[in-house]
């Protein structure tokens, strides 16, 4: 037997019924795990051992959940399971990743164990020398869940939880160094939290995140620098006086496993249907860098019609949101080869913001270099409030002696409406 297998949890956790809660405790090892299953949707109940924290909260089906994760990650081709699409996994430990003795003592997994049903699995240190223990069992379940096409989701895991947890598999000789334990597609809901919402509260806390988005407040919860104070004290002394800690900490982390998935459909919805420009605008962003470009100026249309329509006006930060979406889309026209199309975004920008430093630096470029109307790229050139002197002189020299128009008329000329 592995030494996986020998060091694994006795109690393997069985088929627990509708909304309960099973305990396994394995009976030399210290270590505890907990099964809870409920029922998600719109407007499912939720079991008492939750409490009141996640009573309006919708939990995303097993499809859906699916879906919402493919537009916030790159994923592999073939796509997530619709019916296991992925493992929501969160740490609670005694310390942060750099530090040696940062033991692993509360994890907690959900996962879909059909398509309207997710299983929470949570494992609880009781003894200090059990690390090696709850680690294996967590390594056992887990690696047999996620693969090619169940992701693991986290929310700043790809910085704390996975190195961390494949730190310390290796440290205990479950896996070696050379080995990728729990290898699949990682999504980290930071990373899009960030690129959406970032500066639009105070924070991207995953807290703040589910007051702001999800209206879920939690009640009596347990801050990160509380965790690792409450986990020692019950490590030092685990007995009838400190188990209350340890409870505490298990409900914090059962919360933050199953409100990743609520989050991650908000995210996805907010993507599909961004609620101001400001969102609008990041939400194409960050489809562009998941190399998803033709969803990106789809998303970007409602701005791009207001920028090219040569009738409207427009002043403060709505305005700049159009101005920067038509930058947007020139850059993906650019590098997708489409040299007319980035042309015209460039000139209606340059026709909005007179003297746009990157619109008319990029519009004189095209000029010089494709279109080859030197005299044209100069007098783009010229009226950027940065002009490069260089690019100037060289473009006197290429015009001569054709005379130099009107900015005003190269750009309408070039900024004919494209959307």
């Amino acid at each position: 037997m592995s030494l996986a297998g020998r060091l694994a949890h006795r109690g393997k956790a069985g088929a627990a019924k509708t909304g309960s809660r099973r305990r396994h405790r394995g009976a030399d090892d210290g270590v505890v795990r907990e099964t809870l299953e409920l029922s998600v949707g719109r407007g499912s109940g939720r079991p008492a051992a939750l409490g009141d924290d996640l009573a309006e909260v919708d939990l995303p089906r097993a499809a859906e959940l699916a879906e919402a994760l493919h537009s916030l990650a790159v994923l592999p081709e073939a796509g997530l399971s619709p019916k296991r699409p992925a493992v929501m996994l969160d740490l609670e430990t005694t310390g942060l990743l750099g530090q040696v003795d940062a033991l692993v003592c509360v994890v907690g997994a959900t996962w879909h164990v059909a398509a309207d049903r997710m299983r929470v699995e949570q494992w609880s240190l009781h003894r200090v020398g059990s690390e090696a223990a709850l680690l294996a069992d967590v390594e056992e379940v887990l690696g047999e869940l996620v693969g090619p096409r169940t992701a693991i989701v986290t929310f700043n895991g790809a910085s704390f939880d996975l190195p961390l947890l494949r730190r310390r598999l290796v440290r205990h000789g479950i896996a070696s160094p050379t080995e990728q334990p729990l290898a699949a597609p990682h999504v980290d809901l930071l990373t899009p939290a960030r690129r959406l919402w970032r500066d639009r509260g105070p924070d991207c806390r995953l807290g703040t995140l589910e007051m702001r988005h999800l209206q879920l407040h939690r009640h009596d919860d347990v801050g990160g620098a509380e965790v690792v104070e409450l986990l020692w004290r019950w490590l030092e002394e685990p007995d009838a006086a400190t188990i209350e800690d340890l409870v505490k900490v298990q409900r914090h982390n059962r919360i933050d496993v199953l409100s990743l998935a609520a989050l991650a459909e908000t995210m996805h919805g907010r993507m599909q249907s961004p609620i101001d420009a400001i969102e609008r605008l990041r939400a194409a962003r960050h489809l562009d860098r998941l190399q998803r470009s033709a969803q990106a100026v789809a998303l970007l249309q409602p701005l791009l019609v207001s920028l090219a329509d040569p009738t409207r006006s427009g002043s403060g930060k709505g305005w700049e949101v159009a101005v920067e979406a038509g930058l947007v889309a020139a850059e993906i026209d650019r590098r997708e080869g489409r040299w007319p199309e980035a042309a015209r975004r460039w000139a209606q920008v340059c026709r909005r913001v007179p003297g746009h430093p990157v619109a008319h630096e990029s519009l004189a470029k095209h000029l010089e270099h494709r279109a080859r109307v030197p005299a044209e790229a100069l007098a783009v050139a010229a009226a950027s409030v940065t002009p490069c002197e260089r690019r100037l002189t060289r473009l006197r020299r290429k015009a001569e002696p054709t005379p130099i128009p009107p900015v005003e008329e190269v750009v309408a000329t070039w900024a004919d409406p494209l959307v």
